[in-house]
């Protein structure tokens, strides 16, 4: 039995027979856009949040979404009661849909909307009681005036390139740098740093995606009276933190051990601890989970 759930546009489907048309431009061109939600307790976790996003790259793009916000939170209620197991993962794409072998988009009439749930992937429990290494990817993060990291869209070769350097490393993630050489994100995730007890992150002008996480993580240090900045960061500043770690829907806070080869001073250090230990009101909060 597959671990995975399938549906194209409306019609649940399975695995080996979810197809969608080599004439697709998500499929030729990458012109698409997603967003991944998990579940809490069985509950879609920060979906609003999600969803408003899923609009600002759809309106980057110039793309009509095919569905009402209520009918993407009915959709992802579905993905996930078809799954087997406990908490999903649950990942919603909406292409441009079938059109000609063009590159303007112009011949696509009917977006594509595809779903595909699977288990909340679970991550190794010394990346958190230890943390996890990452590396600094050599290749650079697509400048904001190229294909802006703002847009969460299926083009993601970028990112690609970076986790395969990470994964030949032996590393879980790649931090990377834009074209200026300042700090953007990590290839899934968003990257913090702390510098004598107070919490640094790029600052979105850097090139990275607005992760809903980030915000939660923003909010929530704010709420525990920790100073926050969002600027400018250096290699060599991430190098010199005090500590460091990253976030994302599926990874939570996890801290970061080290960067390449070279250890952080405290992993996780306390201010990460703290954070960490918060962030599980924030996934238990009622008014962030939709039943």
């Amino acid at each position: 039995m597959s671990k995975y759930v399938t549906v194209i546009n409306g019609r649940f489907v399975d695995e080996k027979d979810a197809q969608v048309s080599v004439l697709d431009h998500g499929f030729l061109f990458g012109d698409s856009i997603y967003e991944v939600v998990r579940t809490v307790q069985g509950k879609l976790f920060g979906a609003r949040q999600h969803l408003k996003r899923l609009h600002a790259s759809a309106d980057a793009l110039g793309l009509k979404l095919p569905l009402m916000d209520e009918q993407f939170i009915d959709l992802m209620r579905e993905m996930h009661r078809r799954k087997p197991g406990s908490e999903s993962y649950l990942r919603v794409i909406v292409t441009r849909g079938v059109g000609e072998l063009d590159l303007h988009p112009a011949s696509c009439t009917s977006p594509t909307v595809i779903g595909i749930a699977k288990p909340l992937p679970q991550w190794p429990a010394e990346s958190y009681s230890r943390g996890a290494k990452v590396i600094l990817a050599g290749v650079r993060r697509n400048p904001k005036n190229a294909t802006d990291p703002a847009i969460k869209s299926g083009n993601y070769l970028n990112n690609v390139l970076a986790i395969v350097e990470a994964r030949a490393a032996g590393a879980a993630e790649a931090v990377m740098l834009n074209v200026q050489g300042h700090v953007t994100e990590c290839t899934t995730s968003n990257v913090f740093l702390v510098q004598g007890g107070e919490l640094h992150t790029p600052d979105l002008g850097e090139g990275l995606l607005a992760g809903v996480t980030r915000s939660f993580v923003l909010e929530l240090a704010r709420k525990l009276s920790l100073r926050c900045h969002e600027r400018a960061i250096s290699a060599q500043e991430l190098l010199a933190a005090d500590e460091v770690f990253i976030t994302s829907s599926t990874r939570d806070v996890m801290p970061v051990a080290a960067i390449g080869d070279i250890p952080l001073r405290h992993s996780p250090g306390p201010v990460t601890k703290r954070l960490m230990e918060a962030f599980n009101t924030v996934l238990l909060d009622p008014s962030n989970l939709i039943a």
